[in-house]
């Protein structure tokens, strides 16, 4: 039943914002008191977090890929060696 002085909407409660239970891993959950925070601030902290995460995982995706193309390469070193080696 709707309460006038916390909203009708099904998020809103006493405590502010409640989320509810995520579905599938990719979904966050975030609960907020918009009597206490500055929702905008919470925003932006949260948007900083995701890009900062961004970065994180481009550079982690970056060494990865150096790290397998060194493989590759002592691989190809390797097959070329045996294939000399068993002439």
């Amino acid at each position: 039943m709707a309460n006038p002085i916390y909203g009708s909407g099904p998020l809103r409660s006493r405590e502010g914002l409640i989320s509810r239970p995520a579905a599938s891993s990719d979904e966050i959950q975030l609960r907020i008191d918009p009597m206490h925070t500055d929702l905008e601030e919470e925003i932006s902290g949260i948007h900083n977090k995701k890009k900062f995460r961004a970065l994180e995982m481009k550079g982690v995706g970056q060494e990865i890929e150096t790290e397998a193309k060194f493989q590759n390469g002592i691989i190809s070193q390797l097959a070329c060696n045996i294939s000399m080696i068993s002439k």
